[in-house]
C-alpha cells in the first residue's frame, strides 16, 4: 500500500490544498492521501491557527468527501502536546507496517525542513513528494528521496484568503463552496485575518 501524508494546519483548507493531494495521488499512483490536520504546530505558536482546531477539522472533511481516497485525519488532534511530524510518521509506520509513506509538502515547507526536529530522520522514513509554490525557484533535487509534483503553480494561500473573508467574504474563490458555506455559517475569520 502507498499512502501519500499532507499534513498542515488547513486554516482554511483551498482548493490548492485539494489540487496538491489529487495529482500527488495520480501521478505517484497512491492508494491514498491522508490530509493531517496539524492541531498545535510548533513553528506557529506565535501565529496560532485562526479557527478553531474542531472548525479546522470540520472543513478538512467537507471538502474532501467526495473523494473516496484523500481522507481527513484527527491523528495529531487526538494526540497530547505539539504536532511533530516524526511522531505523526511513526504512528503511522505502526498503524501500517507494510505500507511505502510519501510526505506531501510545498517547496517553501521543504526548503525549511532544516528546522524540523529529527529532519534526518523524516527524510530516512518517506519519500517526498514536493509541489512548487509562488515565489520559490524549483531546484533540482539531488536527493533520491525527492520527487517533484507535476502540477501547474497554486497562488492560492489560507493567510492571503483569510484576509480576503475577514474584508469580503463574497470576494473569496479559491475555496471549495462547502467550506465557503460552513465559514458562513460559523461566522469565521471576520476582522480576523
Amino acid at each position: 500500500m502507498k499512502i501519500g501524508i499532507f499534513g498542515g494546519t488547513f486554516d482554511p483548507i483551498h482548493k490548492g490544498h485539494v489540487a496538491v493531494g489529487l495529482y500527488a495521488l495520480k501521478q505517484f499512483r497512491l492508494d491514498r492521501v491522508l490530509f493531517v490536520l496539524s492541531a498545535r504546530p510548533p513553528h506557529k505558536q506565535k501565529d496560532k491557527p485562526v479557527a478553531s482546531v474542531q472548525h479546522r477539522l470540520a472543513m478538512v472533511r467537507l471538502a474532501l468527501r467526495r473523494y473516496t481516497r484523500l481522507k481527513a485525519s484527527n491523528l495529531e488532534v487526538n494526540r497530547r502536546g505539539l504536532s511533530f511530524t516524526i511522531d505523526t510518521i511513526k504512528i503511522l509506520k505502526k498503524r501500517f507496517p507494510k505500507a511505502r509513506f510519501y510526505f506531501i509538502l510545498g517547496q517553501d515547507s521543504y526548503e525549511d525542513m532544516k528546522h524540523w526536529r529529527e529532519a534526518d530522520e523524516i527524510k530516512r522514513e518517506v519519500q517526498f513528494l514536493v509541489a512548487g509554490r509562488p515565489g520559490y525557484r524549483i531546484k533540482k533535487q539531488n536527493e533520491p528521496d525527492v520527487s517533484r509534483i507535476r502540477m501547474p503553480l497554486c497562488h492560492a494561500a489560507s493567510s492571503m484568503i483569510r484576509k480576503a473573508i475577514a474584508k469580503d467574504p463574497k470576494s473569496v474563490t479559491d475555496l471549495p463552496s462547502c467550506v465557503i458555506r460552513y465559514i458562513k455559517r460559523h461566522g469565521l475569520y471576520r476582522g480576523r485575518a
